[in-house]
């Protein structure tokens, strides 16, 4: 036991002294109400919706197979009832050309009229059998050849939802497989080399330039003397570093999941786009550019899907 604990303090030890866990996104996503997924769990669900699927598109292979085997036995059925029909109408006419002869002999003498009479009953017999006989063919036929369209139908529809439901449960899982990893977020320092402190807060306020309106803010504004250095809040890639009319010298930082961080007064920055930063590296120095502002200070925005938040909530 005294070994053990040995060996795990040597190997703290050995950890640089500002080491910290290092928190991907879905850290910060929570800290912001947004819901992250598990990939456990998501993985779970994608598994029974992908064994569903597979179920029902086998259902539905074999009941296309059956509808072709049930088209050819449907041509089948047709045809057997149209000879049964024809040879019943045959009977039939037979019928009504044996009652003519009858009508036309009724004075001939009797061997004639039973003769005719015994051909009507043979006849009249044989129209009845073959029609009991069609009867009871017809509720076999239908019993063995009617295709439950329906559910195939209904399956195929199934089928659809299923590869839907599939494919937004996939990227669900490869979401939280993927959260990328930012630095700290617990914990989190400042933006700036110096600690943060609070000159604006975010949301609604009289607004510092016309005072004469209320106006929302994106962001805070942290004091800093111009050329203090500004860094980059957590591990990311520059989206964008440039030059507006309110915001001055500017850079936007893209962290994944949905984040960004703004930067703005700058005096200057000194990073490109598309560059990969650090958690805390130097990217511009803060000044008093831009012509939303009233003196030296960093505005500092964070973004989640487009969707300004309140950085204080992250650094104070």
């Amino acid at each position: 036991m005294r070994k053990s604990i040995g060996i795990a303090l040597f190997l703290l030890l050995l950890l640089p002294a500002n080491f910290v866990y290092a928190e991907d996104a879905s850290v910060l996503l929570q800290k912001y109400g947004y819901s992250v997924g598990d990939p456990v769990v998501e993985g779970e669900k994608l598994a029974l919706l992908e064994n569903e699927y597979r179920e029902t598109a086998r259902t539905v292979n074999n009941q296309t197979m059956l509808s072709v085997a049930y088209d050819l036995a449907g041509r089948y059925y047709e045809r057997g009832l149209i000879e049964r029909d024809s040879a019943i109408y045959a009977l039939g006419d037979s019928l009504q050309l044996i009652q003519l002869k009858m009508d036309e002999n009724i004075e001939s003498d009797v061997a004639t009229i039973m003769a005719l009479d015994a051909e009507y009953r043979s006849v009249e017999g044989e129209l009845r059998r073959q029609r009991e006989a069609r009867d009871k063919w017809l509720i076999q036929a239908k019993a063995d050849y009617d295709m439950p369209t329906a559910d195939i139908e209904s399956n195929k529809k199934r089928l659809d939802r299923l590869s839907r439901d599939v494919d937004q449960q996939k990227a669900k899982y490869e979401r939280a497989l993927s959260y990328p990893e930012l630095g700290t977020v617990n914990g989190f320092r400042s933006p700036l080399e110096i600690p943060a402190t609070l000159t604006s807060p975010f949301g609604e306020r009289l607004d510092p330039i016309t005072r004469d309106e209320i106006s929302f803010h994106r962001g805070v504004d942290l004091s800093a003397p111009i050329g203090t250095a500004v860094l980059a809040a957590f591990n990311g890639e520059v989206e964008a570093a440039g030059e507006s009319e309110e915001l001055g010298f500017y850079v936007i930082l893209n962290h994944g999941s949905g984040i960004q961080t703004l930067y703005g007064h700058l005096d200057s920055f000194q990073v490109e786009e598309g560059r990969r930063v650090e958690q805390y590296e130097a990217i511009a120095k803060s000044g008093n550019t831009g012509s939303r502002t009233t003196g030296p200070h960093l505005h500092f925005g964070l973004y989640i899907n487009g969707k300004a938040v309140d950085p204080a909530k992250l650094i104070f």
